[in-house]
């Protein structure tokens, strides 16, 4: 695939928007729009007892307040482990002593090209209260970790990154 022209619809804060025109590899042209979207991390911290560390936020773009991991986008030069390490100490107070990779996902690539890189933590300890953004709005909580696989299986937890992330750390285990 060649794009033959870009034409830029937004630029924002965390997003970019793109209107390309791109030749196929069969030889047909055709439009694609792209949302260009900074990467993120999230975390799978699991504790001694086997509870897992969720976050509960209201998210506007779906309207509902969604049970999710801890998480957030990666700052100008920061690699997804700072990130992760940055996030959970910031959403949940605590900080891990122990870090593993456990998948790299997109979120949407048929049209966003978000990647987001999920890691497991353990080791936990609790070292401050929330240290949270302005504009953000969370509680944090622990959850045994087969109530959070029920929560999959009956579609309480939506949030993809969180699904993958249980599943994933579940399977590692």
């Amino acid at each position: 695939m060649k794009t033959l022209s870009r034409q830029e619809i937004f630029n924002g804060k965390i997003i970019k928007v793109y209107k390309d025109d791109v030749l196929l590899s069969n030889g047909a042209s055709t439009t694609r729009e792209v949302v260009y979207h900074r990467e993120a991390a999230a975390v799978a911290a699991v504790d001694e007892n086997n509870e897992i560390l969720m976050v509960t936020q209201y998210r506007y773009a779906v309207g509902e307040e969604l049970l999710e991991l801890p998480a957030g986008l990666m700052d100008e030069g920061e690699n997804p482990l700072e990130t992760a390490k940055r996030e959970l100490k910031e959403e949940t107070g605590y900080e891990a002593s122990e870090w593993k990779l456990l998948t790299i996902t997109y979120t949407s690539p048929g049209c966003h090209n978000e990647k987001i890189h999920i890691f497991s933590a353990s080791g936990l300890k609790k070292v401050c209260g929330q240290c949270l953004d302005e504009d953000e709005i969370l509680t944090c909580k622990k959850v045994p970790l087969e109530e959070a696989l029920n929560m999959i299986k009956t579609g309480t937890i939506k949030d993809s990154k969180s699904v993958i992330g249980i599943l994933m750390y579940l399977y590692n285990k």
